[in-house]
């Protein structure tokens, strides 16, 4: 019986869907393997198969270390660091097939990783997005500002889950936003971020920072949308979209989304993995108006936070990988339009009394060391600490009957 394909997953962020995925697609049939700090969900999940450490202040040197001793067949970044490492590796003669087999075409990786550079092809492509202003420097945002309307929402490279998105609704609230965007974080802000991770990654991250050319692009009014695709050479194998119903603060992640139907997003998400030749998973970010039109805000280059989703005891984009590396995979069974669906730890945290949570609440069921890693977290970040513990019982009172599960929830 051949061996199963081999990936190596990447996080560098303590994001709890890398764990995720990497259980989704070990149970498709891969032999997975997962790279991050030890602070990233990744490391406190029972999902990897083995676990490499990365130190945060020597990434790129332990990442080349783990695919060594990992001897992957593909790499599967899951945040914007990890795609930047996995680009930077293709320098090395010896890692070059690796990376294009995980990202694709090398041509597109420049547009890949630049926000920026993505709105400039789409346009010129002629797909739907926000009208976009490249700004050169602080005085053409301040002309583009005179200029109006408002509101406006101002961009730059490098952020994510928010973090590089400012929505400008008067002229009164940008130069806090042009400052804090095009500046590197202050020590303090870093060091308060890196106290709360528990981790020195935003230390690192601001000594590694590096400006970008802001684009400023019109306020589109809907509600966020994503479509996540799984590519291999410029085709799209499969992919998944969602509306957000709810979401973790206005620039923060999604907690809860309904699965749509939007051939306009499924069509933009073609038409540019396409025209740059792309490999591997990425996602898509869009505003979905009342009307439906869908208008492109910007592309992920990596895997997003509903890559793992599938009908209960099913597989979705993981089994579509699994084809895609030539093997015999199972069915892929997506969630269906009108589905909604509850993120944990997400909504969990943004809403401990929400209706969603009594649907469908993608609790890590099959990955217990992932679940106690995000309700720890949960308790720590909540004040006071005696609020997690209350959710946690009410869930567990939902939870009756089923002590496996009651066994994963704090007492």
């Amino acid at each position: 019986m051949a061996a199963p394909p081999r990936l190596l997953v990447l996080s560098t962020q303590p994001w709890p869907f890398a764990a995720r995925l990497t259980m989704a697609l070990r149970r498709a049939g891969f032999h997975v393997e997962g790279a991050s700090p030890p602070r990233a969900y990744l490391g406190r999940s029972a999902a990897p198969m083995v676990w490499h450490r990365l130190r945060t202040w020597r990434l790129l040197p332990d990442l080349a270390g783990a695919i060594r001793a990992a001897r992957p067949d593909r790499l599967v970044p899951c945040d914007d660091v990890a795609a930047e490492l996995v680009v930077a590796l293709h320098a090395d003669p010896f890692m070059r097939g690796l990376v294009e087999a995980s990202l694709g075409d090398p041509a597109g990786y420049p547009v890949a990783l630049s926000k920026g550079a993505q709105m400039a092809l789409a346009e010129r492509m002629g797909l739907p997005i926000p009208p976009t202003l490249h700004l050169a420097d602080r005085r053409a945002f301040d002309a583009a500002l005179a200029a109006g309307p408002l509101p406006q929402v101002l961009k730059v490279d490098g952020g994510f889950g928010g973090e590089g998105v400012a929505v400008l609704r008067d002229t009164r609230s940008a130069d806090a936003a042009w400052t804090r965007l095009t500046s590197p974080p202050s020590l303090l802000a870093a060091a308060k971020r890196a106290a709360h991770e528990r981790s020195p990654r935003a230390l690192v991250a601001r000594r590694a920072w590096r400006p970008s050319t802001p684009h400023l692009q019109e306020f589109a009014q809907g509600r966020p949308a994503n479509r996540a695709v799984l590519c291999e050479r410029g085709q799209v194998v499969a992919g998944l979209s969602v509306v957000a119903v709810h979401t973790t603060g206005e620039n923060g992640p999604t907690s809860t989304v309904r699965v749509v139907d939007s051939p306009v997003m499924a069509a933009t998400a073609e038409a540019f993995v396409a025209r740059l030749g792309l490999s591997g998973f990425y996602g898509f970010d869009f505003v979905l108006a009342s009307d439906g039109q869908a208008l492109m805000l910007e592309m992920n280059p990596r895997a997003t936070p509903i890559c793992h989703l599938a009908r209960a005891g099913e597989h979705g984009l993981a089994a579509a990988m699994l084809g895609v590396v030539g093997r015999a995979a199972p069915p892929v069974s997506l969630p269906a339009p009108g589905d909604t669906i509850a993120l944990f730890p997400n909504e969990y945290g943004r809403d401990p009394a929400s209706p969603h949570l009594q649907g469908w609440h993608d609790v890590p069921w099959d990955d217990l060391p992932l679940l106690r890693a995000a309700l720890d977290d949960l308790a720590l970040a909540k004040r006071p600490p005696g609020l997690a513990r209350q959710v946690a019982r009410r869930l567990q009172d939902r939870l009756a009957g089923c002590p496996e599960r009651q066994a994963a929830w704090p007492r």
